[in-house]
């Protein structure tokens, strides 16, 4: 067995520009192992990963190739794969010339279990089985530049940790689509234009969604970066205390091919902090000033986003300087979009439109009365009070189908 798996940690240690495969937790124990005999409980822990899959090595392994951020699939990301010096092509060519024999290896036959299976038609991987590296070599560059490299490719939706300055990977993001907000229309046209606009390396601007409670602004804006992550688009959420960080997380992002979307939830300010100052500085004229691949988004139920108090009035003998300074943060975002708490027919059409996905199958009648009576006695008119409603009902009446 040991003589099986010395060529296979032999060729891990020959990778060039994929060498940070290495490091990787099952990789680097499958190189550093020094006798044959921990293979059962590592090709265990391999099943584990990809319990549905006919060939558990390979997939793995062609995912994590996927996966890898490299010189090649950063440039490559940045739309630059094709000028690469000659070198670096050279490079990952040799690499892949080395992956084509690593995925060919069957560690199951080496712990009594059948060879594994061909894996699904993937392009790329059944190039380099056919021994065609450099038409791998020019798929994996196309992949890079559509779904990003690292950890852009595998995750759409972030959360800066202002503790460890690390974006840290939301694994289950809000699954909210577009088609699932009700109404809005007009808010929904404006944000998404601006957004493709951005996308497509045109003018855009920075946007505020403003209004009442409840009426969808932080949702939309969810729903948007679902709908377009699949286009090249990552939404990176920061909240408003951490703004001061901006620097340090944009230097990475800057280098990237992606584009993000900075998006600050339920902003607004007391007259005494002073954080608005470090959004204000990004927004416009700043020594750290926005990179063309960013944008910031952000959700307030304040117009003017900082509270002002009759002390200030009383205080401040400078008070029109000081409320100018502060008003200029909202005019600093170019697109502001206003919500408005929906009346009763907007609520109830929403109330319909959610009823109809969800399959509930109630007569109009009864829908509305039901839902105007829950408005009335839970939190106003508003998309969220109708989507808490619907929620009640659907499982009212499930649990009386199961009764």
């Amino acid at each position: 067995m040991l003589t099986d798996v010395e060529p296979i940690q032999e060729s891990l240690q020959k990778l060039i520009l994929l060498r940070s495969l290495n490091a990787d937790p099952l990789l680097k124990e499958l190189t550093q192992s020094a006798a044959g005999t921990f293979l059962n409980g590592w090709y265990g822990t391999l099943l584990e990963q990809y319990p549905d899959s006919p060939n558990p090595w390979a997939e793995y392994l062609w995912t994590a190739v996927k996966k890898n951020e490299n010189f090649f699939s950063l440039a490559a990301e940045r739309q630059q794969a094709v000028s690469l010096p000659a070198a670096i092509q050279s490079a990952f060519l040799s690499d892949l010339q080395i992956l084509a024999g690593l995925l060919r290896w069957q560690p199951g036959k080496l712990v009594g279990l059948p060879a594994g299976e061909t894996l699904p038609p993937d392009p790329g991987f059944q190039a380099l089985m056919d021994g065609d590296c450099s038409a791998c070599l020019h798929w994996l560059g196309a992949w890079y530049a559509r779904n990003g490299a690292g950890i852009f490719s595998s995750y759409a939706s972030f959360a800066w940790n202002s503790k460890t300055k690390k974006l840290r990977p939301v694994s289950h993001p809000d699954p909210i689509t577009l088609d699932g907000l009700i109404g809005y229309q007009s808010h929904k046209q404006a944000l998404l234009q601006n957004t493709k606009q951005f996308l497509k390396g045109l003018p855009a601007n920075n946007v505020l969604l403003y209004g009442d409670r409840g009426t969808g602004k932080s949702s939309l804006v969810k729903a948007l970066g679902n709908h377009l992550a699949g286009e090249g688009l990552r939404m990176v959420e920061v909240n408003k205390d951490d703004l001061g960080d901006f620097p340090e997380l944009v230097q990475p992002l800057s280098k990237r091919g992606l584009k993000f979307i900075i998006f600050v939830d339920d902003l607004s300010f007391e007259s005494s902090e002073s954080q608005y100052k470090h959004l204000k500085a990004v927004l416009e004229g700043g020594l750290a000033s926005r990179p063309q691949n960013l944008l910031i988004y952000a959700t307030s139920n304040r117009r003017h986003l900082i509270r002002e108090t009759l002390a200030e009035r009383d205080e401040d003998l400078h008070f029109n300087d000081a409320v100018q300074e502060k008003l200029s943060l909202a005019d600093r975002f170019g697109l502001t979009i206003t919500f408005s708490s929906p009346d009763q027919a907007e609520y109830l059409a929403i109330v319909q439109g959610l009823a109809a996905q969800r399959g509930i199958r109630l007569e109009a009648a009864e829908l509305n009365q039901r839902a105007i009576q829950w408005e009335r006695f839970q939190n106003g008119r508003s998309g969220r009070t109708a989507k808490q409603f619907i929620d009640h009902l659907q499982g009212e009446l499930e649990l009386y189908k199961l009764n």
